[in-house]
């Protein structure tokens, strides 16, 4: 079993690596708004996958971390009052570059919905127009035999 502080200092490692980043993750997030805002498909593509490897390496350090305080009987009570304050620096951090975040994905759905909204007008429009075209096409199907027509 291993000591408090000394899971104290693999989780401070783990944190800082989660703070860094979150940090890419809301430049990333930003980097799709402009090419949300640019319409750039490949390019929103692109950050896209960079922003799902970013959630991914996050939720591993967060395994990580659950593991080492869950496996180990952690408490933070056992903690130095320096080590909760390392703590809680680590904390503060996240928390101001999340803050922003949430804006920033707001943005980025309403231009994503107005984008969706736009393209299914025209698709709409579209639609309307094959089937005008089909109205004033000839009919291409033979008329209708009868047994009792004189020929």
């Amino acid at each position: 079993m291993m000591e408090a502080e000394e899971i104290c200092k693999k989780c401070c490692s783990r944190l800082r690596e989660k703070t860094r980043l979150l940090g890419n993750y809301n430049e990333t997030t930003a980097k799709i708004k402009e090419a949300l805002e640019s319409k750039d498909i490949l390019g929103l593509d692109r950050r896209l996958k960079a922003r799902q490897g970013l959630i991914d390496k996050i939720e591993q350090i967060d395994k990580e971390i659950d593991t080492l305080t869950r496996g180990n009987g952690f408490s933070i009570e056992r903690l130095s009052d320096k080590s909760k304050d390392l703590f809680r620096g680590y904390f503060d951090q996240m928390r101001t570059v999340l803050e922003p975040l949430s804006g920033l994905d707001r943005d980025c759905l309403d231009l994503a919905q107005a984008e969706y909204d736009g393209m299914k007008s025209e698709i709409l429009k579209v639609r309307q127009g094959l089937r005008v075209a089909r109205g004033y096409r000839p009919r291409l199907h033979q008329s209708p035999r009868f047994l009792d027509v004189k020929r």
